[in-house]
């Protein structure tokens, strides 16, 4: 990137921050660690607690925020003095649940559609065939989705082509 702004990645939980390490660390994104503010993904979710920990200093550059979170119910406001110091905030959606990949990798969107079953009890009850373990940890993640980076990628664009959200809120908006 040319670094006209920073890049703060905000993950709502220990799975997407795995995924979004893995994504970054393995060039897959339209940015680069370095253009990163901190140079790492943050967890920092409260719009209070982002501006007090990471807006609340001297900047040479704005601030353009991706969140990566389930729900479109989370808000993210930031107070007014620090609204000008960000370009942009974004959510992109892993919707209902990060495990909606597992189970479009598995090949099991059609037959979990038909169902009435969260995405995290479907994987548990459904996919037995996958790694046991705790599936949103960042480990499982990690462990499950860095030797097949390939199919996390296509996964993802997958996703975002079957989603009711719009491509921009999907993590394949962020992509290369």
């Amino acid at each position: 990137m040319d670094n006209i702004e920073w890049i703060a990645i905000i993950a709502e939980g220990g799975a997407e921050y795995a995924l979004m390490t893995l994504l970054l660390d393995h060039h897959c994104l339209k940015f680069e660690r370095q253009d990163l503010l901190e140079q790492d993904i943050i967890r920092t979710r409260s719009a209070l607690q982002f501006q007090k920990k990471h807006l609340d200093r001297a900047m040479d550059r704005k601030v353009h925020i991706y969140r990566i979170l389930d729900s479109r119910r989370e808000h993210f406001k930031l107070g007014i003095p620090y609204q000008k110091r960000v370009s942009k905030i974004e959510a992109l959606y892993t919707r209902p649940e990060i495990e909606i990949l597992y189970i479009i990798n598995e090949g099991k969107y059609e037959t979990f559609k038909k169902g009435n079953t969260k995405p995290h009890e479907y994987v548990r009850r459904q996919l037995a065939n996958m790694p046991k373990g705790n599936i949103k940890s960042k480990d499982y993640v990690t462990a499950y989705w860095e030797p097949q980076l390939e199919r996390l990628i296509e996964t993802i664009r997958e996703y975002a082509r079957i989603t009711p959200d719009p491509f921009e809120q999907t993590l394949a908006a962020i992509l290369k």
